[in-house]
Formats: structure tokens, sequence, C-alpha cells
């Protein structure tokens, strides 16, 4: 009889042993920890690399990046000329001058739907969330298929999503402004040649889901104008299959709002995989303006981080549960026998 329903509770408590494994296994999630960046700045980065990054940046008009630099130079506790080059920059960098360019490149960036600076982006970006950036793109990709010259088929097909997503912008009161933001950007890396061919055939697989530019094509030969491209888009458009893409366009989006405009841009050069996205997204969060400078300073190395278990309310459940389980197996399958007297 004792054997019997020791051979009972051994059963139920392997099961649970089984049942806890397989939760604790559900749990058993890694996160990613950004590198250390004061470690590799020490290590790797000499004071007068630092110095010299910061005078090119002074006479080459970027005084963005230099004042980037220092402040990198100060957060690493580097000993540097910081009232030298403070001097340099009230000299050189005023506020009028700074005006003129940023209203002047915007203009150009909102007409030719390209920029190099912060302010031409914006232009850019700007054009295209009136729509007119992107029915601009998408007739001039759409013309080089009429004329049998070469087609930027990313360049066409997030000018389609981008369509879209206007209209759907404007319809949800602004939910869907990150991702139209992050689809654009990623357009403007494209064109300005910022983004790697690996993630390129990444995002065309996704955009493709949401815009099927054969049917665009088919949609388009009925008639001519501007009208028919936009209305030929939205035929185009597949909602339906947005939500990958826009993963990846708010990603975009957050590396945007903790850094800038032309800041994403630089940083979308090192992103290879949607993998580093998401880890430039978690530098760019962490570090703010400055990621683009240990990037730059650092190289790929400063986006491999290390790992650690997720330690979840879960997780610990679970564990705890399996360590329960075992021991009562343990005692069921090796019972202690009595000593006789």
């Amino acid at each position: 009889m004792k054997s019997s329903l020791r051979l009972i509770f051994l059963i139920i408590s392997l099961s649970a042993l089984a049942i806890s494994l397989m939760q604790l296994a559900e749990h058993w999630e890694y996160e990613e920890v950004p590198a250390i960046a004061h470690n590799l700045m020490i290590t790797t980065v000499s004071a007068q690399e630092l110095h010299k990054n910061i005078i090119d940046a002074i006479e080459q008009g970027q005084f963005d990046d230099a004042r980037m630099y220092i402040d990198i130079a100060k957060e690493n506790g580097y000993s540097l000329y910081y009232d030298q080059y403070q001097q340099q920059l009230l000299e050189n960098d005023t506020r009028a001058r700074e005006i003129k360019d940023g209203v002047g490149n915007f203009v150009k960036g909102f007409a030719s739907g390209k920029g190099s600076t912060g302010a031409g982006v914006a232009g850019a970006i700007a054009a295209d969330f009136t729509v007119i950036g992107d029915a601009r793109d998408l007739h001039t990709e759409y013309t080089h298929y009429q004329k049998n010259e070469p087609v930027d088929e990313l360049v066409a097909t997030l000018s389609g999503v981008g369509v879209g997503l206007t209209a759907l912008t404007i319809g949800s009161a602004g939910a869907a402004a990150p991702a139209k933001t992050g689809v654009s950007i990623v357009k403007m890396a494209k064109k300005t040649s910022r983004l790697t061919l690996p993630f390129q055939k990444q995002i065309l697989r996704l955009a493709a889901k949401v815009f099927d530019w054969s049917g665009f094509i088919k949609a388009a030969k009925s008639s001519k104008g501007m009208k028919n491209v936009l209305r030929a888009a939205k035929k185009a458009y597949h909602p339906k299959a947005l939500k990958p893409l826009e993963k990846v366009a708010g990603q975009v989006g957050n590396i945007k709002k903790a850094s800038s405009v032309a800041d994403t841009l630089h940083l979308l050069k090192y992103v290879e995989t949607t993998d580093d996205l998401r880890r430039v997204e978690k530098l760019t969060l962490k570090h703010g303006v400055n990621a683009k400078g240990y990037l730059k300073l650092l190289g790929k190395g400063m986006l491999r981080g290390g790992k650690i278990i997720k330690k979840t309310v879960g997780f610990f459940a679970s564990l705890i549960g399996t360590i329960v389980s075992l021991i009562f197996s343990l005692i069921f399958l090796f019972p202690t026998k009595k000593k006789k007297v």
C-alpha cells in the first residue's frame, strides 16, 4: 500500500516538475545590456584624438558635433582645453548665421526631398508629411519605369507606404504619425546613400507587403497625371500588413526623438539588421544626442553589449516551482529507510 502511494506521489511530483520546467523555459528570456561607454572610451580613445575631433568639427562648421564631442569628453573625465573651445564656438557660431542657413536649407530640402544638414532633412521630411514628397518620389520612380530606366524600388515602395500612412495619420488624428516619421527617415536614408545593403533588403521585404509595386503599376497604366498616381497608390496600399514595418519605423522614430533627424540618418549607417536597429535604439535612448559621437569614436563595438536573464515575476515563480517539484521528486524517488533497532 505504501509503495503504491509513493508511486502515485512520485508521478504527481514528476508531472509538476515537467510543467514547472516548461513554464521556466517560457520565462527564460535574455535582455541585452549596452556596452559601458566609459570603459571603452578610456581604454581606446586618447585625449589627443578627442581634441582633434573637436577642432576639426569647429573648423568645418559642424558646431553641433563639436559640442557633442566636448560633452562626451567632459562626461568621461578628459582634461582638455574647454575654455578655448567655447571661445572658438562663440566666434564662429553666430545665431543670425544659423537662422539664415537653416531657412535656406529647409526650403531646399522641401523642394528636392534631400538634405545634408538638419534643416535640409527637416524640410524633406516636412514635404513627405504634406504628401508632396511621397507623391513626387513615387511619380519620379514611375516615370523611370515608363522610360525603361532603373527604378529604385525601395524608394518607390516606401513612398507608396508614405501616401497610405499620410491618409491614415489624418484619419487617426495623428496616431500613425510615428510610423510615418520613421518611414520618411528610412526613405531619406536610402536616397542619401546611408542605408546598408542588408538592411535595405530587410526593409524592402517588409514594405513590399504593405505596398504592392506591381499592383501600383497595373493601376497607374489606365491614365496619366499626379492625381492618377495617388489614386493608384491608395489601391496598392495594404494597411493590414503594416504591423512589422510599423515596429521598425517606430524604432527609427524613437531614435529621432532621442537625438535628431540628421543624427538618425547617420546612425542608420551602422544598421545591417533589425537586431542592430534595436541596439542603436537602446544606445540612443541611453546617450541621446551623444550616441552618434560614441559610435563615431568607438565604431560598432559600442553596440556589442552583454546579456542578462530577465528577472520577471513569472521567472521567479517558475524557478521556485521547479525547485520544490524537484525536491519532492527526489524524496519519493529515493525514500529514506528506517534503521532497524
